[in-house]
């Protein structure tokens, strides 16, 4: 089920300008390790599509109503970043005004792999491309 994603974003790479949604979640098994019940009932999500990434994030177990979702457009994304580790990765999307980055914890490696290369394609297709004079 989890590989599942993996195998979209492999056939899409050369396509990367079609209107698919990636998404990653944080693993229950890094959640039982880290004896987090809240993140073991409702893992924290992360997903990129055509138009910016978001991310939900249920902050009590008790309280699953409340909860945070947040969303970065393309434009505004400065940095993705991939926080490597041993079992499992985390990934690190911080806007260009710099406060609050949205942040997933214990993703499967392969699945961050897939989902930063995937978000950097798309940031490259909508950045403008800056072209430097010669100097004399």
């Amino acid at each position: 089920m989890r590989f599942a994603v993996f195998k979209n974003v492999s056939q899409m790479s050369n396509a990367a300008n079609t209107s698919t949604t990636i998404a990653v979640r944080s693993s229950r098994l890094w959640a039982l390790f880290h004896l987090n019940c809240t993140r073991m009932l409702f893992p924290a999500r992360m997903s990129a599509d055509q138009i910016g990434v978001s991310t939900t994030n249920v902050y009590f177990w008790l309280t699953p109503w409340r909860r945070i979702d947040e969303h970065l457009p393309l434009s505004h994304i400065a940095e993705v970043t991939h926080i490597r580790g041993f079992f499992w990765d985390a990934i690190s999307v911080e806007s260009s005004g710099g406060l609050n980055p949205l942040r997933v914890f214990g993703v499967p490696k392969p699945l961050a792999r897939a989902f930063v290369e995937h978000v950097r394609e798309r940031l490259n297709e909508v950045a403008p491309l800056v072209t430097q004079g010669t100097r004399r």
